[in-house]
């Protein structure tokens, strides 16, 4: 590709000693039918394994790919690294151990002509553990739908799966939006959400099964649990700045960011493990009076049962397992197992008995 030509779509690749499975992806990435429109920069963030030569290897035999090579600093900063890089007019981001279809990005570049949106947005299946599981956030919109981020607000919630769009360079920048460099690879999808559905003018997705989302990777992040308990609360925190940037006038957009953390926070909740639950919920409940006080919300973009557990999480967290009232049958609300700080505990009509030896 000449230099002096900038590229429709620059395509984001970060590894990390993905050698297992960067042969599915990069073949997938080979099989784009959009030709000279793309260009993939590829993020070598330390591997030791296999991965840095894979990456070299396509490289050779490909103008379209840069290879760049970093000390092992995590997600996030392997993530800032290829955006520095990108020239292209949208960003697209792959994780190596995933695949995409071989029209994906020609799919996604064609609504940008269309409708000039500033995120365009596919649909994903979740691969492996003997299932298919389809992304259906979106089924009540037709095809191509187009609309402005506060006209929709159900997109800000289920998974980030940032990798599914393309993002507008242009609006990227403007807003000066970076992942957060914290180590390791859980939860710095957050932040990039967050902002760039905030900085959005127009969002427009498509319902075509663009990307595969491999569920049975054992080194993925999700699946460390224990090893990245507090890193959602780390990654909530840090968008501070983006409620701090919001006026008075955009209660509507501050309020949906914060339902979007809420239900964040909530699902995190339900897979505490091998923590000390309370000190986890009072955590939560400082983060979000520094985000964003009560008074500074308004209740009508919530449900009844979100408004009533957020209260409770702003000024009882102690009582939260009790009184939420979010996904908790009335047998939920007087009796529950749960695992903290190592120990299996029953909460039985708001007492609380150890069942299980502390695990090892």
């Amino acid at each position: 590709m000449p230099t002096d030509t900038q590229p429709a779509l620059s395509i984001i690749v970060p590894v990390y000693n993905s050698g297992a499975y960067l042969r599915t992806c990069i073949e997938s990435l080979k099989a784009q039918d959009c030709g000279e429109e793309l260009e993939f920069i590829c993020v070598n963030d330390g591997s030791t394994d296999s991965s840095s030569r894979e990456l070299e290897a396509w490289a050779a035999c490909d103008s379209r790919v840069r290879v760049l090579h970093q000390a092992n600093g995590g997600y996030g900063k392997a993530m800032n690294t290829g955006l520095a890089a990108a020239r292209g007019a949208y960003i697209g981001i792959v994780e190596p151990d995933d695949w995409v279809a071989p029209h994906m990005y020609r799919t996604l570049l064609k609504w940008t002509k269309h409708t000039q949106a500033d995120i365009i947005k596919g649909a994903y299946s979740e691969e492996g553990c003997g299932h298919k599981r389809v992304d259906a956030r979106f089924r009540s919109l037709k095809d191509g739908a187009t609309f402005a981020p506060l006209d929709y607000p159900e997109f800000l919630l289920g998974s980030p799966c940032i990798w599914t769009a393309i993002y507008r360079k242009e609006m990227i920048d403007a807003a000066h939006i970076r992942f957060n460099e914290t180590p390791g690879a859980s939860y710095q999808d957050f932040g990039f959400f967050m902002r760039t559905w905030a900085a959005a003018n127009s969002i427009t997705i498509t319902h075509k099964i663009l990307y595969h989302y491999r569920k049975n990777n054992p080194t993925s992040s999700i699946r460390r649990q224990e090893e990245g308990a507090w890193a959602l609360l780390q990654e909530i925190a840090d968008t501070q700045d983006l409620f701090d940037s919001l006026a008075d006038t955009e209660a509507s957009k501050r309020s949906l960011l914060l339902r979007r953390v809420f239900h964040s926070m909530v699902a995190d909740y339900k897979s505490r493990v091998n923590e000390t639950l309370i000190g986890w919920l009072r955590e939560c409940s400082q983060i979000l009076r520094r985000l964003a006080p009560i008074d500074k919300l308004m209740p009508q973009y919530f449900t009844r049962h979100e408004w009533h557990d957020l209260v409770i999480l702003y000024t009882r967290p102690g009582s939260y397992p009790k009184a939420r009232k979010m996904g908790a049958s009335v047998l939920q609300r007087i009796f529950s197992i749960r695992s903290e700080a190592g120990r299996r505990y029953v909460r039985f009509l708001g007492g609380k008995f150890k069942i299980g030896k502390k695990s090892s």
